[in-house]
């Protein structure tokens, strides 16, 4: 049965982006996700996949290679990665980013835990727990001006050094007493001083639907990147190349106007056709080139040509 169906394997999965050129989307979630066959960096709507990119790591340049598939948006809604802010803003100048709330407080939740000991500590988790409950702009100034208070009222004590004398140089270095809580205090103050929190409370001009923007990733990691991670797990052995290409297609299929994988099947004849072109490209390839000296790329024995670069190399360097 594998046998019989081994030539679906050879089937390309189409381009979604080609034909969408111009669109231009009210909001796009972009995420990146880990599986065997590699990272998966997908863009999507609340409704519809729009493309996706493979790559080993989540690099401005991979964010870039997707970024350029699509056309500008309104909004971009990032988990907080510096290699996608990079990439939209170079791709998108014009695009405001949303920073997803929820990464947000797990990156406060990381730096002070669940249950901070400190009174500041405390503080600033529980800023960090109000901003999913944000519903409008007075609201988002009042936690503004709450941070601003924190800030205001903890500074001396974020301020605080430890010195230290190391034992063998007896150089002395100082380091923030209170790095962790420091840490989490700074990561909500530049996002709020760089608009990255509220974005969805004002909306930019040109948004159709105000009332359907987000400001989480929630939909695309709920939705897609954990199907995504579940059908890899079902058929955890699938080789690399095999996975890439399963979740390919189910990703196709979540497009907003997929064609029949039958109908694609058929025009491209079955796989004969990717089959022909990888035929004709390894015998191309499989020459060895003499002017330049390149080998050939699959060879199964020594060239019976005489050349003098074969021989036992001697004397002193």
């Amino acid at each position: 049965m594998k046998r019989r169906f081994s030539w679906c394997w050879l089937i390309d999965v189409p381009d979604p982006t080609l034909a969408h050129t111009g669109r231009v989307y009210d909001q796009v979630f972009i995420d990146g996700t880990y599986t065997a066959g590699g990272c998966l960096i997908v863009a999507a709507t609340l409704d519809h996949v729009i493309a996706w990119h493979w790559c080993t790591h989540e690099t401005t340049r991979d964010y870039q290679q997707l970024c350029e598939r699509i056309p500008a948006p309104l909004i971009a809604v990032i988990d907080g990665g510096q290699g996608a802010a990079s990439a939209i803003k170079k791709c998108w100048p014009n695009t405001k980013i949303q920073r997803c709330l929820v990464h947000a407080q797990r990156v406060v939740r990381r730096y002070t835990t669940s249950r901070p000991r400190t009174d500041a500590g405390r503080a600033i988790y529980h800023l960090a727990l109000n901003l999913t409950k944000i519903t409008d702009l007075d609201e988002a100034a009042a936690w503004g001006a709450k941070l601003h208070e924190y800030g205001t009222i903890y500074r001396d004590w974020m301020n605080q050094k430890t010195w230290t004398t190391d034992p063998l140089t007896k150089q002395r270095t100082w380091s923030w007493t209170h790095e962790r809580t420091r840490k989490a205090y700074n990561s909500l103050n530049h996002l709020w001083r760089n608009n990255l929190l509220f974005v969805y409370l004002a909306p930019p001009a040109g948004v159709i639907n105000p009332g359907r923007i987000k400001p989480t990733t929630n939909s695309l990691e709920g939705g897609i990147n954990a199907q995504l991670k579940l059908l890899a797990r079902t058929h955890r052995g699938r080789s690399g190349e095999h996975q890439r290409r399963m979740l390919d297609w189910w990703l196709y299929l979540k497009t907003e106007l997929p064609d029949d994988p039958v109908e694609i099947a058929r025009q491209s004849n079955w796989g004969q056709d990717q089959l022909a072109k990888a035929s004709t490209l390894t015998h191309n390839e499989n020459h060895a080139d003499h002017e330049t000296g390149r080998p050939a790329l699959y060879d199964n024995a020594i060239d019976t040509n005489y050349t003098h670069s074969i021989g036992i190399q001697k004397g002193h360097i």
